[in-house]
């Protein structure tokens, strides 16, 4: 939802100097299945992602400032289960006409190209779920790891292998001293 002194339905590619004049708020939500390279990062495409923000100018550019959210499903690289992690990215950007101008914008602002004064909402949301994902996705303590470890015990500890270990290569050393 748009709300400013111009109520109408919202349009891609959105007019980000209009928006930023009527100093308007924004309010949508995404079905994260339609973000295709966000997909490929997670462990299944369930759920939204929504953008809350509102236009404004900084100097003399236009700009936004806000949040992207979503919850989305990672594997753990730890235990390799699936898990539900709250992605958050804040957002504060300028927008510029041409890549001449990154340069220009007020510092405590990131720099975004908007050919036209026009950008795509959902691929900006997609982009900024992408910086927010984690570098190497894992459950916040190992002890969560442990409870999601098929048979784990109630105390969280993994069960030991049932039967003796084996060491195929345990008395390789003194093989190869004969």
């Amino acid at each position: 939802m748009i709300r400013g002194p111009m109520e109408r339905p919202l349009q891609q590619p959105l007019d980000v100097e209009q928006l930023a004049a009527q100093r308007s708020r924004l309010e949508r939500e995404f079905p994260i299945a339609g973000f295709d390279r966000l997909r490929d990062n997670l462990a299944r495409p369930d759920g939204e992602a929504t953008i809350h923000v509102r236009f404004h100018a900084a100097g003399a550019y236009p700009a936004l400032e806000g949040a992207v959210r979503a919850r989305a499903w990672l594997v753990c690289q730890r235990c390799l289960s699936e898990f539900q992690a709250e992605l958050e990215s804040p957002v504060r950007v300028a927008f510029v006409g041409r890549d001449a101008e990154l340069g220009r914008v007020p510092d405590e602002y990131d720099a975004v190209t908007a050919p036209g004064g026009r950008i795509e909402l959902s691929d900006f949301v997609e982009e900024e779920l992408l910086l927010a994902l984690p570098l190497v996705p894992m459950h916040a303590t190992p002890a969560e790891c442990a409870h999601r470890v098929a048979g784990a015990g109630s105390d969280g500890d993994v069960p030991a292998a049932a039967g003796p270990v084996r060491r195929p290569f345990a008395d390789l050393r003194d093989r190869l001293k004969r």
